[in-house]
């Protein structure tokens, strides 16, 4: 790990034909970070359509640390990283750092008292923020690493730079494909040994979170703990699934083992896509694409 770039590797490249890398003016920039993963997506503001997506993932072990140096040397030799007066740009954390709380409770001024409840926050390395979802009546509090903003805020001078939770763009992703229904559903969204777990019935919230995993005994077991929190039926409830699962690995096998319904997601239908990115599975880059309806 003495080269924090070394540890990641491109494992996704796609790119519109009509893409010009060098006039981001009228496009935005729409980048997913954490430690074991970086995405970049790029949206023509013109046509409301992704047109490029680049996905980053860590070989082996790695940091928060390393991997804001390995973005900012990416940054060296990337060409959509390379191109800094874009129409904006919007960060997604991916941590566990972040807390709901409802609208109404909502002072800003008790952010750091509220994520104090579910997480440790360290001063001097991380920034607390909030992100309102209206339609919830929540808010969501959660912490950015201040080295990135630094970053952001240097890479990026003439670009208003915006930041958001993971879990915020998989909310209001998930509400956008969310039906009119009394019944919950369950929305799942599988990260490297992450898990987040969305019920929403209807349009209201039901559970958010984000839970730790080392072993398929340990995802099944949040699985079907919130299911049974929920009272919600794994031989008849519709569960939904997104991120990083395919159809022929363990995880989908141990899912379909104990739920009977399940099924793979589609992108969000609010925003086109080139067709390159047809080529890509729909149930993966969710989180990256829901950033755009993070407005």
């Amino acid at each position: 790990m003495n080269n924090p770039v070394s540890a990641f590797k491109q494992t996704q490249r796609v790119s519109d034909d009509a893409f010009d890398a060098s006039a981001p003016e009228n496009a935005c920039l729409y980048l997913t970070f954490g430690a074991h993963r970086i995405r970049l997506g790029v949206l023509d503001q013109a046509r409301n359509k992704f047109i490029a997506l680049e996905d980053y993932e860590a070989a082996g072990v790695t940091t928060v640390a390393g991997a804001i140096a390995a973005l900012e040397n990416l940054a060296q030799t990337n060409p959509i990283l390379q191109k800094r007066n874009w129409s904006l740009v919007r960060i997604g954390i991916k941590n566990q750092q972040f807390t709901l709380i409802p609208e109404t409770l909502f002072d800003v001024n008790a952010r750091e008292e509220y994520l104090k409840l579910n997480a440790v926050v360290e001063p001097g390395q991380e920034q607390v923020h909030h992100y309102a979802h209206p339609r919830l009546e929540l808010m969501n509090v959660f912490t950015a690493p201040v080295a990135l903003e630094a970053w952001a805020a240097s890479h990026f001078q003439n670009t208003r730079v915006e930041f958001v939770h993971q879990t915020s763009a998989l909310m209001e992703g998930f509400l956008h494909m969310a039906e009119r229904s009394g019944k919950p559903k369950l929305y799942i969204y599988v990260d490297k040994n992450y898990l987040t777990l969305v019920v929403l019935q209807g349009l209201r919230l039901e559970f958010c979170n984000s839970f730790y995993f080392t072993s398929y005994e340990d995802f099944i077991y949040f699985v079907l703990f919130v299911l049974q929190e929920k009272k919600m039926n794994p031989e008849q409830d519709q569960v939904f699934v997104w991120g990083e699962l395919m159809h022929n690995s363990e995880l989908h096998d141990v899912l379909r083992k104990y739920i009977k319904h399940v099924h793979f997601g589609k992108r969000p239908q609010a925003v086109g896509y080139s067709y390159r990115l047809d080529a890509l599975f729909e149930h993966r880059n969710f989180d990256l694409y829901s950033l755009h309806l993070c407005g």
